[in-house]
């Protein structure tokens, strides 16, 4: 597990390094879409968390009132200083 700082070019020798075998990226669409693009192309496994945070699936039968306090307490409960998953 690395995490990994960087611009452009710090992107693409990630994608492009056959060494690399999949990437876990969180931000934008923008720069998601290319990481994805370019990485699958490359045969890596690329996970994409783009534009938010806190991603949660409410199924039809749910309690929808619960499940909605309990996501809203996940994701703020800490003020956003730590992951609550």
């Amino acid at each position: 597990l690395n995490v990994v700082h960087g611009a452009k070019d710090t992107v693409n020798f990630i994608c492009d390094a056959p060494d690399i075998k999949a990437i876990s990226f969180v931000g934008s669409n923008q720069a998601g879409e290319y990481i994805h693009a370019r990485g699958s192309a490359n045969g890596k496994r690329v996970q994409a968390n783009l534009g938010a945070k806190n991603h949660g699936v409410i199924l039809p039968d749910a309690d929808k009132e619960s499940t909605i306090n309990a996501l809203v307490g996940a994701g703020f409960g800490a003020a956003g200083q730590r992951c609550m998953a």
